[in-house]
């Protein structure tokens, strides 16, 4: 697991980081801070840190105050709404600088980053259905697969990626990972459902930070209750 901080005086952009990263099943946050007396606080009580998201202006206080808290090796993304930091933030060694807000595709990015420096890794995966357009996804932020004929459709952020893999390829590929089998065309990651509803004779579901609805069956929507109590 890489243990995590959150360094962030804004509760909004504190909410979307949080949400983004808790879909990332290696990331663990460990705590969260609004001030530099919070993050000081954190840094020397939490269990030892891999990685900070640290926001620039705090208020009053400058994010760069924190770096000389932080114990040795841990590594710092900034995150802010201000380009002019970025030189001083490579000065210091960041892994990353991202411009806020945080979207999926660019947090991923930074982790990759991160990850370049021994830090446990993302496992990528390629999907594709011919041709020339390729895509390498993080598997640990799809969300759901579902069958399509001889293809699959794999459900990653807002997109939806045509894959050759058959159905039952992918439920191989998945195994081991926290993916549950609703019915004989549907795997899911449960703690990524943000809201379901019900829709004719089965469900609607939507995800955390996702535009996607999938729609599944009788069959489907019993399983989904099944688990969602237990």
């Amino acid at each position: 697991m890489i243990r995590t901080l959150i360094v962030e005086d804004s509760r909004e952009d504190l909410l979307n980081l949080q949400s983004l990263l808790q879909r990332i099943a290696q990331i663990e946050v460990v705590a969260t801070a609004h001030s530099l007396a919070e993050a000081r606080a954190a840094a020397t009580g939490a269990p030892a840190l891999d990685l900070v998201f640290l926001d620039v202006e705090l208020g009053a206080e400058n994010g760069f105050d924190l770096l000389e808290h932080l114990p040795p090796g841990t590594r710092v993304i900034f995150t802010t709404v201000h380009t002019g930091y970025g030189a001083a933030a490579f000065d210091a060694d960041a892994a990353d600088y991202i411009v806020k807000p945080v979207s999926e595709e660019r947090l991923l990015r930074a982790l990759a980053k991160v990850q370049a420096a021994d830090a446990p890794s993302l496992t990528k995966v390629q999907v594709y259905r011919g041709g020339s357009e390729h895509h390498k996804l993080a598997l640990e932020a799809i969300a759901a697969i579902r069958a399509d004929r001889d293809y699959s459709i794999v459900i990653h952020g807002s997109r939806q990626y045509l894959d050759h893999r058959r159905f039952r390829e992918w439920a191989e590929l998945l195994a081991g990972h926290p993916f549950s089998q609703l019915d004989r065309s549907t795997l899911v990651r449960m703690d990524m459902i943000h809201s379901w509803a019900h829709f004719g004779d089965g469900m609607k579901i939507k995800f955390a930070n996702s535009s996607v609805e999938l729609v599944i069956g009788r069959t489907g929507a019993r399983r989904f209750y099944e688990l969602s109590k237990s």
